[in-house]
């Protein structure tokens, strides 16, 4: 095992130019997830952050006259990521409001969320490690996924 990971290099090729080599870590290796988890260990915003391996979540509670500061640690991050030579990708960013206010006003009073002057996507339903979560907390779209894995997992066999 240990030789699959010594002296390994890549670099890319356009056209005849060849890009200076570089030293991958293979995705899904343990070192991999080591040198992610050190290389983002120093990443710091104003509300909660839960990094999983190169996945991280945001969250605030607000209640009904508070206002969002989540904007605020989303730019902190993506100043971070630029000084780290990273990006967030826009495109798979998204943001759900979990919200129990019986007229709808809450989520007229929290901004958009922005990533470089681009809203990112709201969503009704979002997956979490593998847990679709609502915006209204029940597992209904959970437990379709599930079912729908079995249904199709049976089909196959």
């Amino acid at each position: 095992m240990a030789t699959f990971l010594l002296d390994r290099a890549q670099r890319v090729k356009i056209g005849n130019e060849y890009s200076h080599s570089g030293h991958p870590v293979p995705q899904g290796t343990l070192s991999g997830l080591n040198r992610v988890l050190v290389y983002i260990n120093d990443l710091r915003t104003t509300v909660p952050l839960y990094n999983y391996v190169d996945d991280s979540t945001l969250f605030e509670i607000c209640d009904r006259n508070d206002v969002s500061v989540i904007q605020e640690s989303v730019d902190i991050a993506a100043r971070w990521t630029e000084q780290n030579d990273m990006n967030i990708n826009s495109e798979k960013s998204n943001e759900i409001i979990i919200s129990f206010a019986q007229d709808g006003h809450f989520r007229s009073t929290i901004p958009n969320i922005k990533i470089d002057e681009r809203d990112i996507a709201h969503v009704c339903h979002a997956t979490l490690l593998g847990v679709r979560i609502s915006q209204d907390l029940t597992w209904n779209k959970h437990v379709e996924n599930i079912v729908e894995f079995f249904l199709d997992w049976v089909t196959r066999r």
